[in-house]
């Protein structure tokens, strides 16, 4: 990312069979850097975490996670490999049970938890939860935001602790009156959602890439308030994704295609 001009450069490793990536969480040690990767090897039925270790300069696919709690992944975030947040987007089902919960905005996906041995519920359903997000500032407060996709929202949780074990106190609710996606932290520890304009075109664009579907950025401070910092009708980047500042730049990956979005930008309040 410090380079303009890299090129991105496939990981040569094997792959599990019938490896189908989806959210990802990338966790650095002192020695190493793992890359947790969820897969779905069988749409609505089968899911999996599959984990890649970086030794020297190769990659290799050291483990796989999967649990009837991991129900449809969209998205995770990896604290330590003793600790996984996960955001489903459905609860259990068949495709027709997906588009019956999508038509009504019933809440069945929910927020499932790994302590390095077993998976447990965290629950807070939602219709269609998307990004998730863990963070602990200075003062050792910890958090997590999950970004709600039907409530066009992003919700912020309090986490405190009981014998070592997360539990989440009641989620603020965060309006930003668009469908949020993933969700990235900045140096200052302010929340980047990135959301799509309008279902309508997001759908369209899903049908035909020369419909464009907008991408509006969001930057959320940890007391609520937000601002826009990126927005776009689709021309330069559709069904945007992901944005990463990072030292006076701005990246913001999307769903479809296969390009990243660099962009100058400020990162003063």
């Amino acid at each position: 990312m410090k380079n303009p001009s890299a090129t991105p450069e496939e990981i040569l490793v094997k792959y599990p069979s019938e490896f189908r990536p989806h959210g990802i969480s990338l966790l650095k040690t002192k020695n190493t850097y793992r890359l947790y990767v969820i897969s779905h090897p069988e749409f609505f039925k089968i899911h999996t975490i599959e984990i890649f270790e970086r030794k020297g300069k190769e990659w290799f696919h050291v483990g796989t996670l999967t649990d009837p709690l991991l129900t449809n992944p969209n998205d995770l975030s990896v604290v330590s490999e003793n600790e996984i947040y996960l955001s489903n987007d459905h609860g259990k089902g068949n495709i027709l049970r997906y588009l019956w919960d999508d038509l009504f905005q019933i809440k069945r996906s929910e927020i499932s938890y790994y302590d390095g041995k077993t998976w447990s519920n965290l629950g807070n359903p939602l219709s269609f939860g998307n990004g998730i997000l863990y963070t602990k500032d200075s003062q050792g407060n910890e958090f997590l935001y999950r970004s709600g996709y039907m409530d066009q929202s992003v919700f912020q949780f309090q986490i405190r602790r009981e014998q070592g074990k997360p539990i989440l106190g009641k989620p603020k609710r965060i309006l930003i009156n668009f469908g949020p996606d993933n969700l990235e932290i900045d140096s200052k520890g302010r929340i980047f959602a990135v959301t799509h304009g309008s279902g309508y075109q997001f759908l369209r664009h899903i049908g035909n890439p020369e419909y464009l579907s907008p991408t509006i950025v969001f930057r959320i401070s940890s007391d609520g308030t937000f601002q826009e910092v990126f927005a776009n009708s689709g021309d330069l980047i559709s069904a945007g994704s992901t944005a990463i500042p990072f030292e006076g730049r701005l990246y913001i990956a999307q769903v479809f295609n296969p390009y990243i979005l660099n962009c100058k930008y400020s990162n003063s309040d």
